[in-house]
């Protein structure tokens, strides 16, 4: 048997990965690894500065060279292979072909892999090389584990986070949460919309190449990039890392033309481990007898969100929300967890018009609650992002409840204009941080606990949920 592949602490200096690897859509039996070459192997440290924050955020100017702007990772030609073994080292060692990576996908890989043995902890090293002849660059190492079978008990654990603009970042390497949550080893990171802000934020994203300037000045932060070496994802979008603020299919921002609604729906695909082109961004995924995830899309389908609100007005629309409803009731697991995007229960802003907790959706939001309540009552816990605060609110008329992990930072919370509304409220709080869920932690009767933490992981609030 070969020698087994080393982790490393820290990457080598020669990498030429600087935008990190991304581990992501675990099954019990196969994984995604999202892999990208880099002409560098660290971010650009000493570039040009462009962290303004709307309204006072500019578009790329012509004539700007966004590969000299701080945190810039251009892509460089070449290819990418993977090695991947159970970290036991008692199994094959596999060995996936070298790929050439492509700049109209830039020169970024998702390696799909298949045959993997449930819950079992693998270990996997990226190497690339420019031409064929040329001696390869140093490997970038990592770890994670595949989900349990459907009908195996676990213990464990998983984190949600939501809203990281990079000009309100706490920390010199990046967002204190991924440390906090790292050194937490949840199973997965839930990651559910806004992982960049095209529109808001310097620069203003008007082009493709704009666009994927905020991926690499944001994943290739240290803090990011050592989390999601070793903690698998699963990443929704929003609308600020889809497009613009509130946007609906064939929506403009005249600041941002010529890039548009479209060319963001693939570079989402684009940047992250996701389902292969054809199949929709929503979907399910099982963890074990305890846990069914449902990932809803909350931007693909939606009405405009200046249309008169009524039946026919939807965010999912009539097909995906059959689909929600189909896998909600029909799941077998123990506890399912409805991972949208944006609140259904809130409440919200006063001035929103985006989500099912506002005016503009109300028909929607109503009746899906009311279908929850007549059909899966108790059985349905609804998570979410978006906000810039943390929440636990309990529909008053149809006992729903709703977590809202809040913004990756405390500078980038804001107070909701309604502020604490007793009929819903359980817990508020106007800072930053992330949600923790830990499933059968093994103490007392706790069968389920939600946490909310701050951004160093201290917890803030807690709810348990006991064993029948």
């Amino acid at each position: 048997m070969l020698a087994g592949i080393a982790l490393e602490a820290a990457p080598p200096p020669n990498t030429r990965q600087a935008t990190g690897v991304r581990i992501g859509e675990i099954t019990p039996s196969s994984a995604v690894i999202w892999t990208r070459r880099t002409e560098r192997s660290f971010r650009l440290a000493d570039g040009i500065l462009r962290k303004g924050h709307a309204p006072a955020a500019k578009p790329v100017a012509p004539g700007e060279d966004i590969t000299k702007f701080e945190g810039a990772c251009p892509g460089a030609a070449g290819a990418i292979r993977l090695q991947i073994e159970p970290a036991s080292g008692r199994g094959r060692r596999r060995t996936l072909a070298w790929t050439e990576v492509r700049p109209d996908i830039d020169f970024s890989h998702q390696f799909r892999i298949d045959g993997l043995a449930p819950t079992t902890e693998y270990r996997y090293s990226v190497e690339t090389r420019g031409a064929a002849s040329k001696r390869a660059d140093d490997i970038l190492t990592g770890s994670f584990r595949t989900a349990p079978r459907e009908n195996d008990a676990s213990s464990f654990q998983f984190a949600l986070s939501s809203c990281q603009i990079y000009c309100r970042m706490d920390s010199p390497t990046g967002f204190s949460i991924y440390d906090a949550i790292e050194k937490r080893k949840p199973a997965f990171l839930l990651s559910c919309g806004d992982n960049v802000y095209y529109d808001s934020e310097d620069p203003v994203a008007n082009s493709v190449e704009a666009a994927r300037y905020h991926w690499q000045r944001m994943y290739s932060l240290p803090s990011l990039h050592s989390c999601l070496r070793n903690v698998p994802g699963y990443w929704q979008k929003d609308d600020h890392d889809l497009y613009s603020d509130d946007c609906w299919p064939g929506y403009e921002n005249k600041k941002m033309l010529p890039f548009n609604f479209e060319q963001g729906q693939r570079l989402f695909r684009e940047q992250v481990p996701f389902p292969r082109q054809g199949q929709p961004a929503y979907r399910q995924f099982r963890w074990g007898t305890d846990i069914e995830i449902i990932l809803p899309d909350s931007r693909d389908f939606r009405s405009p969100n200046n249309a008169t609100d009524g039946p026919a007005k939807t965010i999912w629309g009539a097909e995906q929300r059959k689909w929600i409803e189909d896998a909600l009731r029909n799941s077998t697991a123990r506890w399912k967890f409805l991972i949208n995007p944006n609140p259904i229960i809130g409440p919200d802003h006063a001035r929103k018009n985006d989500n099912h907790a506002n005016p503009a959706f109300a028909t929607e939001g109503l009746a899906f609650r009311k279908w929850l309540k007549q059909n899966v009552d108790g059985r349905v816990i609804l998570m979410n992002g978006d906000r810039h605060w943390q929440y636990h609110s309990i529909d008053p008329e149809y006992g729903v409840e709703e977590f809202g992990c809040g913004p990756a930072s405390d500078e980038h919370a804001i107070s909701p204009s309604l502020g604490e509304d007793k009929r819903y409220h359980r817990f508020l709080r106007i800072k930053g941080g992330f949600v923790n869920i830990a499933v059968n932690p093994g103490k007392n009767d706790e069968a389920l606990v939600v946490e909310h933490c701050d951004v160093t992981g201290n917890v803030v609030n807690r709810r348990v949920f006991k064993k029948s």
